[in-house]
């Protein structure tokens, strides 16, 4: 299941430069049907009176972001598979909030337990659990 996150009242922050996302069976660096990398974005999300730390995966080079950067993440969602047992965080884009647009192409992945994701193929961690979980298609990956 995939749930939206309405963006519209927080705020984002790069946190480290993305790093090539890895296949969680092969080790080998992730890449896209159409051979693009596979970036790891690792986010800072704020309301105001509390934060949490967010990583998913994006198509594309994400070179343009750079740690302290203020970003607005399209397309944000928490996603779970496996009665919850599974979890994920994706997007669609990570734009900086001065306008330069970084987006993703729209190849939608299947996630873990048979689910669709919606967005990209972008997937992450549950930033208040340590459930693993595997990448769409072939590869099995962890994001």
């Amino acid at each position: 299941m995939r749930f939206p996150i309405d963006t519209s009242k927080l705020g984002f922050t790069v946190t480290s430069p993305p790093t090539p996302a890895k296949d969680f069976a092969t080790k080998k660096v992730k890449v896209t049907d159409d051979g693009q990398p596979v970036m790891v974005v690792k986010l800072l999300a704020m309301d105001g009176a509390d934060s949490t730390m967010i990583k998913f995966n994006l198509a594309g080079e994400q070179h343009h972001l750079v740690p302290g950067m203020p970003v607005r993440v399209e397309g944000l969602a928490y996603g779970t598979a496996k009665d919850g047992e599974v979890r994920w965080w994706s997007a669609t884009a990570v734009v900086p909030v001065n306008g330069n647009a970084a987006q993703v192409p729209a190849t939608p992945r299947g996630s873990a337990g048979g689910e669709q994701a919606a967005t990209a193929g972008a997937r992450g961690r549950n930033p208040i659990g340590s459930a693993r979980h595997s990448a769409a298609g072939e590869s099995g990956g962890e994001g």
